[in-house]
């Protein structure tokens, strides 16, 4: 891992989910469908990315895939 892992994780994931829903559309257009809904990543396990066993997560994932559907509004307007 990364020595820098914790400064750069969030940016790193939210470039690599850009590219991920720019390249495939079909995802693309289930994201964009969700319109302005509260996405949460709901993995017991996971209390950074996810919302974790009892909802305390960070949600971070759910963050990012929110910030990615905002751009992807702007650029692909008519999906």
């Amino acid at each position: 891992m990364r020595s820098d892992w914790q400064q750069i994780k969030d940016d790193g994931m939210r470039k690599a989910v850009l590219q991920k829903f720019r390249t495939h559309a079909d995802i693309r257009k289930i994201l964009l469908a969700s319109e302005d809904e509260v996405l949460v990543e709901n993995s017991p396990i996971g209390y950074y990315w996810g919302c974790g066993k009892d909802g305390s997560g960070k949600n971070k994932l759910g963050q990012i895939l929110m910030e990615v559907r905002e751009i992807l509004h702007s650029e692909f307007p008519t999906n």
